[in-house]
């Protein structure tokens, strides 16, 4: 996806809007502009160690930390995809800021070592060090760092709920298995390898259409079935059986991510997956657990 100005300058706008008013209380789970994670809330390390990145990775964009993840175990090529427009912004910041900053100034810019009561929304949102802000605005295409030269000052004025409005506060940079030092610099190696970083703007049902014959050895959804409906189960379990073309041999699709709440049963959906699909799928599911979380992965036979 080419990012214009003009797609600038409307997604902006949206934001402010965001900002101003918040997600609206009758809008679905998933919103074309919504509030944007600045760190993941699942605990990559226990996705990964299943997942095979060397032949391309497809995740959901989120936060980005499933794209550097995968990027930090091999992925030469990650496509991104999210309903969120905001979403490829801030994983756009986050990736130049990795290529361009030492790890002590990565920390120093996301604060990550002040207590998140002190940050507000968080991240580089409040109060940036400004000098490590321009580091990396003076680095992006021109586009995105005009996204970036209207979002601090739009900050500066911003009130404390604007803020909040922006940014979901359910994120623990120390799930982010990449912020060790060891492995962010090995990661700030492998991005110069990386061959191709893609956005898609779109909801994961039409997500098919964007793919044609692109194949990847690993697919990540994060936690995004958990708030399905019936229909929308159903829905997602024909685009998992579609998107079997798009995943190499012995690939795997990351599909849940959710509480443990159900013995013998698939966790995925807001009442558990539904038990004919497990009964035709059964060689192609597995679980496994994370903490007190439960991992939920789809193979293709």
């Amino acid at each position: 996806m080419k990012i214009t100005k003009q797609m600038v300058d409307e997604d902006f706008l949206e934001l402010k809007g965001l900002a101003k008013i918040g997600k609206d209380l009758f809008a679905p789970s998933f919103c074309t502009y919504d509030n944007v994670y600045l760190f993941t809330n699942e605990r990559l390390s226990d996705i990964f160690k299943y997942l095979d990145c060397s032949n391309g990775v497809l995740t959901v964009t989120a936060s980005a930390d499933q794209a550097l993840m995968a990027i930090l175990n091999g992925a030469c090529y990650v496509t991104m995809f999210d309903i969120n427009r905001l979403a490829k912004y801030f994983a756009i910041f986050k990736f130049k800021s990795i290529e361009c900053l030492s790890y002590e100034e990565f920390k120093k810019l996301y604060k990550l070592k002040v207590p998140f009561s002190n940050s507000i929304a968080g991240g580089f949102l409040t109060d940036p060090d400004i000098k490590l802000y321009n580091k990396v605005c003076s680095n992006l295409d021109y586009p995105c760092a005009s996204f970036f030269q209207m979002l601090y000052e739009f900050m500066k004025s911003a009130s404390v709920g604007e803020k909040f409005n922006l940014v979901n506060i359910k994120y623990d940079p120390k799930l982010a298995g990449y912020l060790k030092r060891k492995n962010y610099e090995l990661l700030k190696q492998n991005l110069k390898e990386v061959k191709k970083l893609d956005f898609i703007d779109c909801d994961m049902f039409n997500l098919k259409k964007y793919l044609g014959n692109d194949c990847y050895s690993a697919m990540l959804f994060s936690n995004i079935s958990s708030y399905f409906n019936k229909q929308e189960l159903n829905d997602f379990l024909k685009l998992l059986k579609s998107l079997d073309n798009n995943l190499t041999n012995g690939g795997l699709m990351q599909i849940g991510y959710g509480a443990i709440k159900y013995k013998n049963r698939i966790d995925i959906g807001k009442n558990g997956i539904i038990p004919e699909f497990v009964d035709e799928h059964k060689d192609c599911l597995f679980e496994t657990n994370s903490h007190a979380k439960r991992i939920t992965f789809y193979s293709k036979k």
